[in-house]
């Protein structure tokens, strides 16, 4: 069969829908079979592109964005016609004027829960994400957290969605203390930092992160280092002009958007990763921090759970007293932090893009037979 999948997404940095769309896509390039694909691109010329293999197996075709409106309003539809598509699959918005099958993905509905998002988008969302599930002829979503939302909000029958788990990829791993201080050593850091990572708005509650960075260290812990990633959102931006300003000497570093080539040494470099989100569809930096072997605190709520398991701290991520004695409890406690090292690791493992990519598969083959 021949399948579209629009893949835009994966031309931007510092999110996990473009981790979620570059993934996916390669993966479903390397399984067994015929079947081929049109990836329908913003930027035909984008790196992601050339770093792909298994050429006979598909073809990229530009797609006019105007914005992202015109992809959604035509261009999008005209391209899967054009390609004769079977069965197409996008994420959140499905292309008016398409009337085949499509499998859509909706990583999570935080825009109806949180304020994370810009007025606009969360309007386009709020608008165009009901009808783009009535339309779907099959949903995936990355977690039954997810999965239960869409139907308690849209009342989605159960045989027209499905989980399907992220993945992680293979360079992240535990590192060599040689292979960390090689890139650490780059941004001015020391391995024994705690770490957190998210795109920076509201929900990924940085400012707890903060209050309770600054509890350990009223507690003592004077040499305690704070190293905080991810790309610049919505919401945050008097946060970030405090960083950018403040010419005081500083053990919180803000290190921007960190390239995926380095984030596992960050990982693996860092005694603790600190996740008090308030709102999220999966939570791809606690899989990846897990696969590095870096115990995690993560938040108890939302998806959270599901990808952490029995094998990270989890805490109510508004109680800072809480965040700060679970950090606490991972430094002072060789036995736990190697405990969760491995507990990590070992939860790592279930999680493959190999696996997501088979599933989603099954989902366009289902779709395009229906």
């Amino acid at each position: 069969m021949n399948f579209g999948i629009d893949t835009h997404g994966c031309e931007r940095e510092g999110e996990g829908n473009s981790t979620y769309t570059r993934n996916i896509s390669r993966s479903l390039l390397t399984l067994d079979g015929d079947d081929t694909f049109a990836l329908f691109a913003g930027e035909p010329d984008h790196s992601f592109y050339r770093s792909l293999d298994a050429a006979p197996r598909f073809r990229v075709r530009a797609v006019a964005q105007h914005g992202g409106l015109g992809r959604v309003l035509w261009a999008l539809a005209r391209a899967a016609a054009h390609e004769r598509v079977d069965a197409l699959h996008v994420q959140y918005f499905a292309p008016l004027g398409y009337s085949g099958p499509l499998v859509l993905m909706v990583h999570d509905l935080a825009f109806l829960h949180t304020a994370s998002c810009p007025p606009g988008l969360s309007l386009a969302l709020r608008a165009l994400v009901p009808w783009s599930v009535r339309r779907a002829t099959r949903i995936v979503t990355p977690s039954e957290f997810t999965r239960r939302d869409l139907q308690a909000r849209y009342g989605v029958a159960p045989h027209r969605i499905r989980v399907t788990w992220n993945g992680v990829r293979e360079n992240f791993r535990p590192l060599t203390e040689t292979e960390i201080r090689a890139v650490l050593s780059r941004y001015g850091l020391e391995p024994g930092f705690l770490f957190s990572l998210g795109r920076l708005n509201r929900r990924k509650n940085v400012g707890t992160v903060l209050r309770a960075y600054a509890a350990l260290r009223a507690q003592g812990r004077a040499d305690l280092s704070l190293v905080i990633g991810g790309k610049v959102d919505h919401g945050v931006e008097d946060l970030v002009r405090g960083f950018r300003a403040s010419s005081r000497p500083s053990r919180v570093r803000w290190v921007g958007l960190i390239p995926d080539a380095d984030l596992p040494a960050f990982y693996a470099g860092a005694t603790c990763f600190v996740y008090p989100s308030l709102f999220e569809g999966f939570g791809l930096p606690l899989l990846e921090a897990m696969a590095c072997g870096c115990p995690v605190v993560s938040s108890d709520r939302t998806a959270c759970p599901e990808v952490v398991g029995s094998a990270g701290l989890l805490v109510d991520p508004e109680d800072v007293t809480a965040i700060a004695a679970a950090i606490g409890r991972i430094l002072d406690d060789d036995a736990l932090r190697d405990d969760l090292r491995d507990r990590g690791l070992a939860r790592s493992r279930l999680f493959t893009w190999e696996e997501s990519a088979r599933r989603t598969l099954g989902m366009l083959r289902e779709a395009a037979s229906s």
